[in-house]
């Protein structure tokens, strides 16, 4: 009769296919209460290599991989790598709450309504944009430049700064700190960039062109949603007299003693 297999061999190779392969056999020998030969000895007679690639990879991270922990993309709505927030893939419930009911409300049969009420918005959008390219063709802003942007470049307040109005009974201001340290800031240079009526005529321009090929796109839309609606009228509007045909029952009108088909709007 053969020696009884120890337990702890089947034990110990389950211990090593759920780390993944990673526990040492030190620690292995340690758990099991037997030496690391028995252990290596084990590993190779039972083939634990085959078995652990025999066995299916689990999904996300590994064992003890602490990559993942904390704020994940599943757990903060994939919105760890957003930085303006302009490319961001938004959600119903990344909006207000009031917002959300109010699409969530919309009914088929608006469609059409919320086409135009978009029709007219971009309408007043070209109006104001003629109105400002007006303004900076004009004969009298070809000479005037605008501000475009002021960058303010800040330094921490020395120890001479701030001794030195006390010392003037003056208070030159602190600066606000990009990073919201306790440091108080001044700032060091002010460089202020303007652009010309002409730049500024050129960039509405550009925006007026891509204004229009919208207004055209939605156009065409209203276009679509209007003849697809009359084609569907008029399908409804055979279908009933089919129906009438089949039933043999008509309804005549006593003046022109034609079919009368109330059931669907003329077009």
């Amino acid at each position: 009769m053969g020696r009884k297999r120890n337990p702890e061999r089947e034990k110990s190779m389950q211990r090593w296919l759920d780390s993944g392969g990673k526990m040492t056999l030190e620690q292995l020998a340690e758990a099991a209460g037997v030496n690391k030969a028995r252990i290596s000895k084990w590993k190779s007679e039972d083939k634990w290599a085959e078995q652990l690639k025999k066995r299916p990879r689990r999904k996300g991270g590994q064992p003890r991989n602490k990559n993942a922990a904390g704020r994940t993309p599943a757990k903060d709505g994939n919105k760890n790598a957003v930085t303006h927030g302009a490319f961001a893939q938004a959600g119903i419930e990344d909006i207000p709450p009031e917002k959300a009911e109010e699409i969530l409300a919309m009914k088929p049969g608006e469609s059409l309504t919320r086409m135009t009420e978009e029709l007219q918005a971009l309408l007043v959008r070209k109006a104001y944009l003629e109105g400002l390219l007006d303004i900076y063709t004009a004969p009298e802003a070809e000479k005037q430049y605008y501000i475009d942007k002021i960058v303010h470049m800040i330094v921490p307040k020395g120890a001479e700064d701030i001794e030195a109005e006390q010392d003037a009974g003056i208070d030159t201001g602190t600066a606000q700190d990009p990073e919201q340290s306790t440091e108080q800031m001044k700032t060091a240079m002010k460089t202020v960039i303007k652009g010309s009526a002409f730049d500024r005529a050129m960039k509405v321009e550009a925006e007026l062109n891509r204004l229009h090929g919208r207004i055209i796109k939605q156009i065409d839309s209203m276009k679509s949603y209007e003849l697809e609606h009359r084609r569907l009228q008029l399908e409804e509007r055979k279908y009933n007299l089919a129906k009438q045909k089949l039933s043999g029952i008509f309804e005549i009108d006593d003046e022109t003693e034609e079919i009368v088909d109330d059931e669907t709007e003329e077009i």
